[in-house]
């Protein structure tokens, strides 16, 4: 009896790596928001990620340390209001890493000052059509 098995080799690094901030928002009002990652392959069983950039105090990727991929994950931008940069890869089960993906998102966290300059022309108004509307000046 012949004793054999199969051995595959695998040199294809994870491909399409693309990252979101909460959901594709480009201005955001609190440090704290959630990375979307997602690659084109079928299965990320095993897969690792290396998160980096403005992200907590700030990571290089030598500082940055691999984690068990996750399509979601609840992070910290970096303090202070601008723009901030996250970027990212992802290792397959055998070691291949794909290419470096960014995602930029303006924090924002000057709480809007609204002055109303006049109005409302109404202190009253109803659901009847002519009734049900009031008018501001900012």
């Amino acid at each position: 009896m012949a004793a054999y098995f199969n051995l595959t080799l695998d040199t294809l690094a994870p491909s399409g790596l693309a990252l979101t901030i909460n959901g594709g928002d480009s201005v955001v009002t609190s440090s704290s928001v959630t990375l979307g990652l997602s690659v084109s392959d079928g299965s990320t069983s095993g897969y690792s990620m290396l998160i980096y950039g403005d992200v907590g105090a700030g990571l290089t990727e030598a500082q940055a340390s691999w984690e068990t991929f996750v399509a979601t994950k609840s992070i910290t931008l970096k303090s202070g209001d601008g723009s901030k940069t996250v970027k990212a890869k992802v290792k397959d089960d055998v070691g291949n890493v794909s290419s470096e993906a960014t995602v930029t998102v303006t924090l924002d966290t000057t709480v809007p000052v609204i002055t109303i300059s006049a109005g409302p022309d109404k202190s009253k108004i109803s659901t009847v059509s002519g009734y049900d509307t009031a008018a501001f000046s900012f």
